[in-house]
């Protein structure tokens, strides 16, 4: 079996994306590992670069400015790096996304097993969502908590809308993957970064979705971390690669102890309360079908 890596990145010096951690998170999984470098503004391909890892296959692409609507351009970059996997299967990581060394052994095995069974065409993985600094995680539906990661090649497998995940064949008529759980774990870190840095990162998520008008706006409000976002303490370890970035953090997130009812939340926060009391999410949205 053949593991192909994929992932896409732009301005990641710009934006702080953290995509030379997030690749050494995988590369111990695969023996390629496709890089998507969109034409930046900054030194992005020279930081792809200097990983120096044989396995590494890095190519530029151009973002088209044209597909401004609902991030396509991101399910667009995506597919391309997909195209160019020569393996069997292939896991994807997003440039603010890393997996832990323990759950190597857990992800090779399912590789295995997604490789192995004809009824499986992907694998989904649990998600741990950082907001704020990188002691925190979301503690809201708001989050989703799971999504397809690694998917069998060579099936018609595509992205899906704004790239969160994967379908079967082409436009919306695609269908969704039968997937199998993976057991492991994938740390998103979209949400933590100096205030100032996070601003000028939203802007530019805003510019795919909603075009220059939509930045403006932002870029004229500025931005903090919602003190009032419902958080809970991470108490776990990180990716190891993502440890050095971790220790450099410097800008302060304080949450508020909130009561768990908040105005102007009432009914995702009664939704909240009945998920933690039982664990059912009611109107769970799942881009995928578990075996």
């Amino acid at each position: 079996m053949k593991v192909s890596g994929f992932t896409f990145v732009r301005n990641a010096v710009k934006l702080r994306y953290p995509v030379v951690p997030v690749i050494r998170s995988v590369l111990p999984l695969v023996d390629e590992m496709i890089v998507n470098v969109g034409d930046s503004e900054d030194a992005t391909l020279d930081l792809v670069r200097s990983i120096g890892d044989p396995r590494l296959v890095i190519f530029e692409s151009a973002w088209d400015a044209r597909l401004k609507a609902g991030g396509a351009i991101l399910a667009q970059q995506t597919d391309l790096a997909l195209a160019r996997c020569t393996g069997d299967v292939g896991i994807y990581v997003q440039a603010d996304e890393a997996v832990h060394e323990d759950d190597h052994p857990r992800i090779r095995a399912m590789l295995e097993r997604l490789h192995a069974d004809p009824r499986a065409e992907g694998l989904v993985f649990d998600y741990v969502h950082f907001y704020g600094s990188f002691h925190t995680v979301g503690a809201t539906r708001t989050w989703y908590r799971q999504e397809v990661r690694a998917v069998k090649m060579g099936i018609g497998v595509r992205s899906w809308r704004d790239a969160q995940g994967f379908r079967l064949g082409p436009g919306e008529a695609a269908r969704k993957l039968r997937v199998l759980h993976s057991g492991a774990r994938m740390y998103h870190y979209g949400w933590v970064r100096p205030p100032a840095a996070q601003l000028e990162k939203t802007a530019d998520f805003a510019r795919w979705y909603h075009g220059d008008a939509a930045v403006k706006a932002l870029l004229a409000k500025g931005f903090q971390y919602d003190q009032d976002e419902k958080v809970r303490p991470f108490t776990g370890t990180h990716p190891g690669p993502m440890r050095e970035l971790v220790a450099q953090a410097d800008w302060p997130f304080t949450p508020r102890s909130t009561w768990p009812i908040r105005a102007g939340h009432v009914r995702r926060d009664l939704l909240d309360l009945f998920e933690a009391a039982t664990g059912i999410r009611v109107g769970d949205y799942r881009n995928f079908k578990l075996l």
